[in-house]
């Protein structure tokens, strides 16, 4: 059955609120709401406006029952915020700029990026002399790279974490100066250095 507004008894502030623990609301702090809300405090009315809500008054008593208090200390809110934050820490992590690798002169330079939750590998290989793409042999696997040019092995060995064979690629630039390789990594995780220890 419906109750018409003046049938009611009692204010709300009186009103029992089923399954919580928590006190009712003070029934003079109900009435500062209401009259900042430009209820005037159960008249309906107001000064002719829209309302009249008086935000600074609003967020002051609402801060004082505890609770969110305008968004500050916990809530679903702030945990969202930290881990945002984490998310953006581990992010810049990946995104480190480019290492230099090799030895025995066959020096390359690295670089891992990450965006939208896919990492990427790009390998830099500078040679000596130009070359065409008859004379390189790139191997992808899962778990090792594999990269001769001219018969000359440049990389050889188990990677430091899984790479995606199929989204993996090479080519050559600069004149056929340089060889760049392009391993797409199985997950979105921060490589220390290009191949294991």
């Amino acid at each position: 059955d419906w109750v018409r507004p003046e049938e009611r008894v009692g204010t709300m502030a009186e009103a029992p609120n089923p399954g919580s623990d928590a006190p009712a609301p003070d029934p003079a702090m109900m009435e500062q709401l209401m009259k900042a809300m430009g209820g005037g405090g159960g008249s309906g009315g107001g000064e002719g406006g829209g309302g009249g809500m008086d935000m600074a008054a609003l967020q002051a008593m609402l801060g004082g029952l505890g609770g969110g208090g305008g968004g500050l200390g916990g809530g679903p809110e702030a945990e969202m915020r930290r881990q945002a934050q984490a998310n953006q820490a581990a992010q810049a992590e990946k995104n480190s700029g480019e290492a230099d690798g090799g030895a025995d002169g066959k020096a390359y330079k690295w670089e891992q990026t990450s965006k939208y939750g896919e990492s990427e590998i790009i390998v830099r290989f500078p040679l000596k002399t130009p070359v065409t793409k008859k004379d390189v042999k790139v191997t992808f696997k899962a778990k090792a790279l594999l990269v001769v040019v001219a018969g000359e092995e440049l990389l050889s060995g188990a990677t430091f974490g899984t790479v995606s064979v199929d989204d993996s690629t090479w080519c050559l630039v600069e004149k056929g100066s340089e060889l760049q390789l392009l391993l797409g990594l199985a997950l979105d995780e921060k490589w220390t250095s290009l191949l294991a220890a």
